[in-house]
């Protein structure tokens, strides 16, 4: 699948997209509550391993959108993806000391019991080969504070590409969804758009082409 080199794509839901316009934030999570206990239990043992007081992280996806992402890392008529341009974050992230990130690596069982004790520092980007269609980019936050539920990054609001709604919301939902994110103070011009992965007009005037509702396209 082509990678989308240039940004990455956070699912999340629409009262986090809000938090994150509004505080000019990128929140992170505590991974105990992940749905994948591999995951998991990696995080625990990194944790553990390096004496941490509190560790976090934040997912995204380097792919190009699809239904799986919608379905499995939003909850349906409450998700929105927000599109981050990679290399300013880069950038910052680069500065901060307790941060590391990048793409996750996707392991076989056989690969995973040759890991060794040199690969401490890449254990919270392991995952089971199982996840490979989720092209998934992960954040990192260490921390020698007692562990919390979040804990937040500055995000300028210019590292923000575009923030896709999904395509389950009602389109007059959306629309008001859109001006409300749109009223956020440094937002006015900022590009919101509701998915069309279950109803795009293009797909359908190709069906009525083929059924005889429309004559084909015409090619120069």
């Amino acid at each position: 699948m082509i990678q989308l080199r240039n940004v990455i794509r956070r699912y999340t839901s629409i009262p986090a997209v809000i938090d994150m316009l509004r505080n000019r934030q990128l929140t992170l999570v505590d991974p105990a509550a992940w749905d994948d206990r591999n995951d998991r239990y990696f995080m625990d043992l990194y944790k553990e391993a390096r004496g941490l007081g509190g560790l976090y992280a934040a997912c995204a996806a380097t792919g190009p959108e699809t239904y799986h992402h919608w379905r499995v890392f939003t909850t349906a008529a409450d998700g929105a993806c927000v599109e981050i341009f990679r290399e300013p974050l880069e950038d910052a992230l680069k500065r901060i000391p307790e941060v590391s990130f990048g793409e996750v690596d996707y392991l076989r069982l056989e690969e995973v019991e040759r890991l060794t004790g040199a690969d401490l520092e890449d254990l919270p980007f392991f995952k089971r080969f199982a996840f490979k269609p989720e092209e998934e980019y992960r954040i990192v936050v260490e921390t020698t504070q007692p562990q919390e539920a979040i804990v937040s990054l500055e995000m300028p609001l210019a590292w923000i590409g575009r923030i896709l709604l999904n395509p389950w919301l009602p389109e007059r939902v959306a629309q008001s969804v859109k001006a409300t994110l749109q009223e956020i103070d440094g937002c006015e011009e900022l590009i919101v758009e509701r998915s069309h992965m279950i109803e795009n007009a293009r797909w359908k005037r190709a069906g009525e082409v083929v059924v005889g509702l429309r004559p084909p396209k015409r090619t120069r």
